[in-house]
């Protein structure tokens, strides 16, 4: 009876953990989480990387995870350019679903898997491996792609298994790609293949053949030569002319046959050389257009019709697209969720959900403040703007004008601006301690300064520098945002009052007036304008300089630290790294613009307390 019983307990026990183990599978299939071993496998090159410090957990939909995007329980985008990552790309291509793959500027190496639609995902439609270190061929054979960045690689082999019939962007410049291009890819620009020395056929040079036909003709280019160097030995082969012993009249008539070549030759020389010379004038001339024409990385509809000779996108006002944000597409823009962030003077800014789980910030400019008439100039500063990449600098990634309406496309940073971290801070709900504000105000400088040393002409102004314009990211830092837009707005004159009561130094340095201050309601709240400069008030030709940028730094920076005093009050070294600020905001806020620190100066002052 016992041996029964314990049969019985065997056979349950085998029942159960039958039944649990397709329950499990059930569980992980129905709830998304096939993604998982694939992003695990690929972390596993990299288990210290910073980018990759929040992938734990059972779900990487859970919108903890950096740089991964879902739709519907299935990861469908991975962003991770930039983030210095080494090992194999391959893990993350067998995600089933995945759509956009950007891993640019990283360490990546080993070859990339062949990929169709049976082995990868048969909705891939950006794929963004440029500046690695990848090795092996380009077999892609997939439908839906879009996009192909993998310039700057080590590739190699031919192009004949590159199969993408609707393939909008190329480029696969900077690699060891060699063989002739053919049928769909020759539509490319030259750009998209430069840099493969031995690929040849449209719309670079022709292959071998040109070359062949060159060769069988040195031979007698080589002839031709030596009889013009040589006339009178060309001459005594012939045997028709007698020896110089006959008479004194032939050495008379050789000597003019000498001189008359040498005059032609050298006529000949010259007019060569003068031939040279204006081709290479010509071609420079040619390139250095070229090089201005494409300054700002265009978006992929105009670069096709580039390659066609027709540029319709900029023409008609279409989306432009600089780098970073190759994947944009104007229609999945206005048909993208949205949520308003905020509204002011130059328009309204919201967050957008694109198609493909990417997150942006669309500015919407007032039609009132950057009227059509200013067009042309409004589009140079745009692509100059686009050109802009650093670490304290909001990226714009695209624009649209058309049609009077024009958008703007920054990165989504979704630690909201200064301004109502401030406010925040005011009313307890998220306290900035004094490390915090001086990472933050340093980092706003350096982005400032970079926008102010960029080299351009004339030189960049921001022009609106204020606690709203200074954005956090996802890691706490200081990004500059919109620069320059408001030199573009005709009614910006309206919003700049004479500061009368422009708040003097000796508020700053007071702590009973600190404390007074404090207890009256925030500047922003009010409407102050005591972030702009007082010569913007002096009339309406009055324009923002790099000058007046650092008087609105300086406002800004004399807030953050007097809210600080009048928040936390001061305790041993902070009092004087306290007092050391407020004097940079001081010497900032000078009357007179001459008598203001550049930003490089302000920084090297400030880099005292860091």
């Amino acid at each position: 009876m016992p041996r029964f019983h314990h049969s019985t307990f065997l056979l349950l026990a085998v029942l159960v953990y039958h039944l649990s183990v397709p329950s499990v599978h059930g569980e992980v299939g129905n709830g998304g989480h096939q993604d998982l071993p694939a992003l695990l496998s690929f972390k596993s090159y990299n288990p210290n990387a910073t980018a990759l410090a929040t992938w734990h957990g059972p779900n990487p939909c859970s919108s903890t995870w950096f740089g991964i995007r879902c739709s519907r329980g299935r990861v469908v985008g991975v962003f991770l350019d930039g983030a210095s990552l080494a090992g194999e790309v391959a893990p993350l291509l067998r995600l089933s679903h995945i759509r956009a793959l950007a891993v640019r500027n990283n360490s990546l190496s080993g070859a990339l898997p062949p990929l169709d639609d049976a082995t990868a995902s048969p909705w891939l439609r950006h794929l963004l491996v440029a500046r690695n270190r990848l090795t092996g061929s380009l077999n892609i054979s997939l439908g839906a792609l879009l996009t192909l960045r993998a310039e700057h690689n080590g590739f190699r082999g031919g192009l004949e298994a590159l199969r993408a019939p609707s393939l909008r962007s190329l480029n696969v410049s900077g690699n060891k790609l060699a063989g002739e291009i053919s049928g769909d890819l020759s539509r490319f620009p030259r750009s998209a293949f430069g840099g493969n020395l031995a690929l040849c056929g449209t719309p670079l040079p022709r292959c071998v053949r040109a070359y062949n036909a060159l060769g069988s003709d040195s031979s007698s280019n080589a002839t031709t030569s030596i009889a013009a160097q040589s006339p009178g030995a060309a001459v005594n082969v012939s045997g028709s002319v007698p020896s110089s012993s006959s008479n004194g009249g032939f050495s008379k008539l050789s000597l003019t046959a000498l001189m008359a070549t040498g005059i032609g030759n050298a006529v000949l020389i010259t007019v060569s050389l003068a031939i040279s010379v204006a081709m290479f004038v010509y071609m420079r001339r040619k390139l250095r257009s070229a090089k201005d024409a494409s300054d700002a990385a265009l978006c992929f509809e105009e670069q096709e019709k580039r390659a066609n000779g027709d540029d319709k996108c900029q023409k008609s006002g279409g989306l432009v697209c600089f780098e970073g944000g190759e994947e944009l597409r104007l229609e999945s823009l206005l048909k993208a969720s949205a949520e308003v962030l905020g509204k002011g003077v130059s328009g309204s800014t919201y967050k957008a959900v694109l198609d493909d789980g990417i997150v942006v910030a669309v500015k919407r400019l007032s039609a009132l403040q950057f009227p059509a008439s200013r067009s042309k100039a409004f589009d140079r500063h745009m692509r100059l703007v686009g050109r802009l990449r650093h670490r304290h600098v909001v990226s714009l990634r695209g624009y649209c004008n058309s049609n009077g309406e024009r958008l703007l496309v920054y990165d989504f940073l979704p630690n909201g601006s200064l301004q109502s971290l401030l406010q925040a801070s005011g009313g307890g709900a998220r306290s900035l301690d004094w490390a915090g504000r001086k990472s933050i105000l340093f980092g706003a400088a350096q982005g400032l300064n970079y926008i102010h040393t960029f080299p351009a002409r004339p030189a960049l102004v921001h022009a609106n520098v204020k606690p709203s314009n200074i954005l956090l990211d996802e890691r706490g830092g200081a990004c500059v945002s919109e620069c320059g837009l408001m030199r573009y707005a005709t009614n910006i004159q309206q919003s700049v009052v004479p500061q009368a009561a422009r708040c003097p130094p000796d508020l700053f340095l007071g702590r009973a007036a600190t404390a007074t201050s404090s207890a009256a309601p925030p500047a922003a709240s009010v409407g102050w304008h005591g972030y702009a400069a007082p010569e913007l008030a002096s009339g309406a030709g009055a324009r923002a300089t790099q000058e007046s940028d650092v008087y609105s730094f300086g406002m800004v920076l004399l807030e953050v630290v007097t809210d600080h005093k009048a928040a936390d009050g001061e305790e041993g070294g902070e009092g004087e790294e306290t007092m050391g600020m407020v004097k940079i905001g001081v010497l900032c806020t000078a009357e007179a613009p001459e008598e203001r620190p550049t930003m490089a100066q302000v920084l090297a002052m400030m880099s005292e307390f860091m």
